[in-house]
Order: C-alpha cells, then sequence, then structure tokens
C-alpha cells in the first residue's frame, strides 16, 4: 500500500455532496466531496493555483487518489460553503447568521469575489449591533464601501464606545471612532441630540478612519457614499480587472447542477 492510499483510509464519501458527474475530488476531516470544477477554477484565485497540475502529471483533484485536501476547514463547514453553489431554491438563501459567517469566512479565504458579495449581501439582513458588524467585516477585509455607513451609524449615534465595544474594535480604531464623535458633536454649537447626518466635515473625520482601517487590515481604500468626498476621494475606490463569473446576474451560480444526487 503506498503512502497515499494509506492516508486516505477511512475517507468516506460525504452523504449529500458526493455528486454524480462531479469531476473535483476534495477532502476534508474524513470525508471525501466529489463536485465541479468548474466553480472553483471560475471564481477562485487560490483554487486556481491549487488545481494547477505540471505537464505530465496527473491533474490534481481528478481523482480519489489525487484528491485535495484541506486543512484547517472542517466537512461540515466545507458542506455549508458548497452550499451555495448547489442550494436547490436558486434564488432564495435561506441559511443562518452562521452559515453566513462560515461562507464569508471562507469566500475571503479562498478569495471568491462573487460569494463574498452574496454573504455580505445575506448579513445584511440579520439584526446585528452596528460595533458587531463593522468588526466582522474589518476581521474578513469587507470593502470598505460596505463599511461606510456603518461607521457613519457609530459616530453619529450620540454616545461614546464603551469598554466591550472598545475591546471588540480595537485600540486604534477605537480612538479614532471617539475622536470623531467629540468633533462631531463639537460642530453642533451646544446641540448634543443625536443625528444621523453626515455633513462635509462629518464626511472628511469618518474619511480618517476609513483610510485608517484600510491601512491596517489590507481593505481597498475608501471611495464614493458618503456627502462631502472629494471626487478624488471617491476615485480612490480600488476597482480590479472585472472577468467572467461563475455567478449569474441574480447571483445564483451559472449552469447550477441540483445538489442532490
Amino acid at each position: 500500500m503506498t503512502d497515499t492510499q494509506s492516508s486516505l483510509q477511512g475517507v468516506r464519501p460525504h452523504e449529500k455532496y458526493y455528486l454524480d458527474g462531479g469531476d473535483l475530488h476534495i477532502i476534508a476531516d474524513d470525508r471525501e466531496f466529489r463536485v465541479h470544477r468548474y466553480f472553483f477554477d471560475q471564481d477562485s484565485a487560490v483554487f486556481r493555483d491549487l488545481l494547477a497540475s505540471p505537464s505530465g502529471q496527473p491533474r490534481k483533484g481528478s481523482s480519489h487518489l489525487t484528491a485535495i485536501k484541506l486543512k484547517g476547514v472542517t466537512s461540515n463547514q466545507f458542506a455549508r460553503f458548497l452550499w451555495v453553489f448547489y442550494n436547490p431554491t436558486y434564488s432564495l438563501y435561506d441559511a443562518t447568521e452562521d452559515d453566513w459567517k462560515c461562507i464569508l469566512h471562507l469566500g475571503r479565504q479562498w478569495e471568491f469575489v462573487e460569494v463574498e458579495k452574496l454573504a455580505i449581501r445575506e448579513l445584511e439582513k440579520f439584526p446585528m449591533s452596528t460595533v458587531e458588524r463593522i468588526a466582522l467585516y474589518q476581521e474578513h477585509g469587507v470593502a470598505i464601501d460596505t463599511l461606510i455607513p456603518h461607521y457613519a451609524t457609530l459616530v453619529t449615534r450620540g454616545s461614546p464606545l464603551d469598554l466591550a465595544e472598545s475591546e471588540r474594535l480595537g485600540m486604534s480604531t477605537v480612538v479614532l471612532i471617539n475622536q470623531a464623535i467629540y468633533t462631531i458633536h463639537s460642530t453642533r454649537h451646544g446641540d448634543s441630540s443625536p443625528s444621523s447626518s453626515v455633513d462635509p466635515v462629518n464626511a472628511a473625520i469618518i474619511l480618517k478612519i476609513i483610510a485608517h482601517v484600510a491601512t491596517n487590515s489590507g481593505g481597498a481604500a475608501a471611495g464614493s457614499g458618503l456627502p462631502g468626498l472629494g471626487a478624488s476621494a471617491a476615485n480612490a475606490t480600488n476597482g480590479g480587472a472585472k472577468r467572467t463569473s461563475a455567478f449569474g446576474p441574480n447571483g445564483k451560480p451559472a449552469g447550477q447542477a441540483n445538489g442532490r444526487n
């Protein structure tokens, strides 16, 4: 028995995602998944590199013996992620908040850009404190344009961050946010009532916070989305080259297969 065969002992087909017609074998924990290479080749730069095979060598992931082995990802987590591609209800994505957090995490880790966008759209529908949402998005390097309205809500809410909120966001971000809160409210000439307005002065302060977070988290540069931002700031948003996506115009994976065998 070869080392490869020995390492595959005890690995069993996943009960749901070992699909007829699948041409990509992936192992997580002690479960083997047989899915469609198209989704991984098309939308993930990480998997494109991972699946690249030297000339003359067996194609990676094309069989049980050449299966891709995932590290640090459980079979349950991977199954949650695959559900995005094999969701049988098409345009209806009925999943829990924890499911979408898992999908966002893996989508970001593997650079599935459209999956990230879908997870964020769905997470926006769940009730979550502004601080918790900002912390979650910061941790996953979510695009700054998505964070802008949440920063605006936070700094114009009329109260400073408490201890728990401060610990969640980290000291450097907390200092900038509290500076913004103080400056915004001090410009109201004694009017301490909370306001959701973001005038040009406030926008500049929020932009400073965003620029700081982007620098320290590797996120995109701050872009448009706040009144009072100049054209140079608005144009700073990273665009990136467009490429064909495995997702259709409605957010559904193109050519999606049924998730049942």
